[in-house]
């Protein structure tokens, strides 16, 4: 039989993990104002991204990370490898987790995507691009295999704006997609304990209820 959501992701009782998820520094798309969601394209951190990883290495100096995660997307890894700063952590890749596909609005402006976006509800997908139903399942099935296979008492997810924000709204009680928070600032530590993250993960999938199941995550080109 299959399991429920709830089954996928609800972890044990008196669970002490902490998972701490950061989002990339500042990246040289964030700066031009344009949209990446290919893995592919390499999109490298600015000096003032390096920066802002160097002050998340120094602020989490003293946290137990044992385990570490990022995306496929070059500025993750980056981002990690410096937040780091030496410690020999096992990485492991999430492409649940990776940032939103963009289809025809890749490398396009931001206020282009927003202004279609606006036009259209969260079940549409831009051609060659993924709904927001669909991305939400999508961090939902990476929340609860994190969750459900990550021992560690202290992992760190280095990750995008999207994949954090969703989670905080939820952990929130509100809407994943259209909550009050709108916006996750680059290397920004966010704390959250295993049973918070199950929650956040029922309201996900509660959301995500009358969404199609995405498809596979390509491999890079």
């Amino acid at each position: 039989m299959t399991p429920s959501p709830a089954d996928r992701h609800t972890p044990p009782m008196d669970d002490a993990r902490e998972f701490i998820l950061v989002r990339h520094g500042r990246s040289d798309y964030n700066v031009r104002g344009v949209l990446n969601g290919d893995p592919s394209v390499p999109v490298r951190l600015t000096d003032e991204g390096v920066q802002q990883c160097r002050a998340v290495a120094v602020e989490l100096r003293d946290d137990p990370i044992t385990l570490a995660v990022c995306t496929r997307f070059p500025r993750t890894r980056e981002s990690l490898g410096i937040i780091l700063d030496g410690r020999d952590v096992p990485v492991d890749v999430y492409p649940e987790f990776d940032d939103v596909r963009l289809g025809c609005f890749e490398g396009r402006p931001v206020d282009e995507f927003r202004s279609w976006r606006h036009e259209h509800g969260p079940a549409a997908a831009p051609t060659g691009g993924e709904s927001r139903l669909d991305t939400l399942r999508r961090y939902a099935d990476g929340y609860a295999r994190l969750v459900r296979t990550t021992h560690e008492a202290c992992t760190l997810c280095v990750v995008h704006d999207v994949t954090i924000r969703m989670m905080v709204n939820a952990v929130a009680g509100d809407d994943p997609i259209d909550g009050r928070v709108t916006r996750i600032e680059n290397a920004t530590p966010y704390r959250f304990t295993a049973d918070e993250l199950a929650d956040g993960l029922a309201r996900m999938y509660a959301r995500a209820g009358d969404a199609p199941t995405a498809p596979p995550v390509p491999p890079m080109r």
